[in-house]
């Protein structure tokens, strides 16, 4: 982990040549390998004539463990260890766009499921090409010819020959449009639980995160930014903050002002003591009361059906704002010089870091360098409003800057998961089988938000709204259950507040409402939960695997310690399908959670301890949002301020979690964000079988006392 892009840059292009191979996710073919395409190519994969092999990772290291999985599959199909793989940190290329991606981004679980392919047929066209220069060099059939730990060995005579003496001979091969490729059967890497890769330098502090990045000459800045939602800065006195010491200069940026200073500190205290006003914003006036009016609203413009009887349900469904609240702050350095400008960045967006960069310094995007480091933790938050900070700052002042965000002011401007409100009328037949079920939901658009923000105008948002529809807000409301009658509307609602992409997106809300729903379904018709999901399943056998997988390892229908109870849930989304088993007891309105037990068919997969992590991970990631977490409006702003009354779940709340990976030659699903859906709707569908108390609102929080 060691090897810089710059470095692995150097060697490529002037050490002795080599093999470089790259490829896109959209490309139908590998790309080869001359030297003077090696810009071209992006440099995906290198095999040194020193013997050392590098892979520029294209997706960002957020913890979803892509520096260990993406290496795993290109050392499986060339027959290497991982750890024989050097890894460097993608920058700013367009070969490492995903497909279906129209800008360099990682997200939606997509890095595996998208990327598997070509870092598949890429391994193995390397390894062909290796051993059709060895096959030559000693008169032989390929087919004689086996690799092992980074060698072509001829079986029958015992010779062999590193990659490194084979691979610039290698490079001047046509690359084989369809490699032939390893037989699952005799992966020896590919599905082991192997160690990760980045472990190390995280645990002894070597890996860099952004907040690690220092650059000689270096200044700190922090921000203020008007507390209602896109409101102006009026009027500023900067004498305050700059008679404050270390403090070098107060800079209007976007949203707000920068305070500048030798020291982080000095520019918080400057900060601090800067007298600044703001004015209007799209957010004056709105309060909690008045957020939950308008989505009331909302869903009555789409109009009430007419629905009454014993076997009805007419019930609503209320989700709140919810903060991102990464461990690591928002924070960029940038380093702004009359011909370039480098960006050193924790962000899941480079290549629109790199052009926003270009805009505001009038260089070309070829000018601009972004440095991606680690991120610590992302969940969609993080883009590119902070990056456009420091690039300014750094412009104003003429020396290289790094920008941080206090947590109050992450706290207070983040990209929020939008509130919402559902509406569920079902009607069940005489079997006690929902008939049919209509959703309609009220709230926001993120993904209006978010094209507002990449393209800098309101057109394409004014677009999404127009046609009243949002993918990324209705997503999870397609049912797996067998329901004749099945109606889903949505109304887009603006009340002002910027939000974006939360984990799992809107799989994050409708699987909540929609879980919920169907367990108070099968109360209504007096039938067991599992026992009800199944029977609605009979034509899922994927779906059916995994609820009966999760019920059995959770020991659904044992007896259980008094006071105790279970609640069931299951979701599909980003191509995986998660049940989760949920065991509580409440005591004195206090909600206690012992045990999740989860399984999971994400198809064909690389690691299966990433796996068991990332929903470890989900699992306490959605129990404290469902829980405790919820962003509170007044007078027009945030009214949290920190994680005194922006609640997160505690080290001493986390449950025992077990996770069961369902074995099968699908194709491969994600694992970030799947593990979080079922949680919230489990946990609440165990509350009610242990209080008979129905949690139609988030957070739970003392909605038991």
């Amino acid at each position: 982990m060691s090897l810089t892009r710059r470095a692995f840059l150097h060697s490529s292009l002037l050490v002795t040549g080599g093999l470089l191979l790259g490829c896109t996710s959209n490309s139908p073919r590998i790309l080869s390998s001359p030297k003077e395409a090696a810009n071209k190519l992006g440099l995906w994969l290198r095999i040194g004539t020193d013997n050392r092999i590098g892979f520029v990772v294209p997706s960002v290291e957020m913890g979803q463990g892509v520096t260990t999985s993406m290496p795993t599959i290109l050392a499986e199909e060339l027959d290497v260890e991982p750890e024989q793989i050097d890894i460097v940190l993608a920058s700013v290329h367009k070969a490492y766009r995903q497909q279906g991606m129209f800008t360099q981004g990682t997200g939606g679980s997509t890095s595996i499921v998208k990327w598997w392919e070509p870092l598949s047929k890429t391994g193995a066209a390397a390894r062909s090409m290796l051993v059709q220069v060895a096959a030559d060099r000693w008169q032989v059939p390929p087919t004689e010819c086996q690799t092992q730990a980074g060698q072509v060995l001829h079986v029958d005579s015992g010779r062999r020959l590193s990659y490194g003496e084979l691979a610039e001979a290698a490079s001047k091969l046509e690359v084989p449009e369809d490699p032939p490729r390893k037989d699952p059967s005799k992966y020896r890497l590919v599905g082991q639980p192997l160690k990760r890769l980045d472990g190390l330098v995280k645990v002894t502090g070597q890996a860099q995160f952004g907040m690690d990045v220092k650059v000689p000459g270096m200044l700190y800045a922090t921000v203020r930014q008007s507390p209602v939602f896109e409101g102006e800065v009026l009027r500023y006195d900067e004498s305050s903050a700059l008679s404050v010491k270390g403090v070098v200069k107060v800079v209007e940026i976007l949203n707000g002002v920068a305070v500048v200073a030798e020291k982080f500190w000095q520019a918080k205290k400057g900060a601090d003591a800067l007298r600044i006003e703001f004015s209007g914003g799209k957010s004056q006036g709105l309060d909690d009361q008045k957020l939950e009016q308008q989505l009331t609203e909302a869903l009555d413009n789409l109009g009430k059906a007419e629905i009454s009887g014993e076997k009805t349900l007419d019930v609503e469904y209320f989700l709140p704002y919810l903060a991102h609240a990464t461990m690591e702050p928002m924070n960029c350095t940038a380093d702004v010089h009359p011909d370039r400008c480098e960006v050193w960045v924790p962000t899941q967006f480079p290549e629109v870091v790199r052009d926003k960069a270009a805009e505001i310094t009038g260089l070309e995007p070829e000018q601009v360098t972004v440095h991606t480091t680690y991120l610590g933790g992302g969940f969609g938050r993080r883009g590119w409003d902070f990056a456009i900070q420091a690039v300014q700052a750094s412009k104003a002042v003429g020396r290289p800057v790094k920008l941080i965000w206090t947590r109050e002011e992450d706290t207070q401007h983040d990209f929020y998961r939008p509130a919402y409100k559902s509406r569920l009328q079902v009607q069940l037949s005489e079997d006690g089988f929902p008939s049919s079920w209509s959703h309609q939901l009220a709230g926001p658009s993120a993904i209006s938000e978010f094209a507002w923000q990449l393209v800098d105008t309101r057109a394409v948002g004014s677009v999404l709204k127009w046609i009243d529809w949002d993918v990324t807000s209705t997503e999870g409301t397609q049912l797996p259950y067998a329901i004749p009658e099945h109606e889903m509307d949505y109304e887009v609602v603006e009340p002002g507040i910027r939000v974006g992409f939360w984990r799992s997106v809107g799989n994050s809300h409708n699987a909540f409402t929609v879980e919920s729903v169907l367990d108070e379904a099968a109360n209504l018709a007096g039938r067991d939960p599992l026992e009800y999901r199944l029977a609605l399943l009979k034509d899922q056998p994927r779906h059916r695997t995994v609820l009966e997988r999760a019920a059995k390892e959770a020991g659904w229908g044992a007896e259980l310690p008094e006071g105790h109870a279970r609640g069931i849930a299951l979701h599909e989304s980003f191509k995986s399908i998660v049940a989760q088993v949920v065991e509580v007891s409440v005591d004195a309105g206090t909600v206690r959670v012992h045990k999740v037990h989860c399984a999971i068919d994400c198809g064909r997969y690389v690691n299966p301890n990433i796996i068991r992590q990332q929903l470890e991970g989900a699992v306490v990631f959605g129990l404290s949002a469902a829980l405790y977490e919820q962003i509170s409006l007044k007078d027009g702003a945030v009214a949290n301020s920190n994680f005194h009354d922006y609640r997160v779940a505690r080290l001493s709340e986390a449950p025992e979690v077990f996770v069961s990976i369902i074995e099968n030659n699908e194709a491969p699903g994600g694992v970030g964000e799947p593990g979080l859906p079922p949680i919230a709707p489990a946990l609440c569908n165990a509350i009610y079988a242990a209080t008979e108390k129905r949690i139609r609102r988030l957070p739970v929080t003392n909605q038991l006392i």
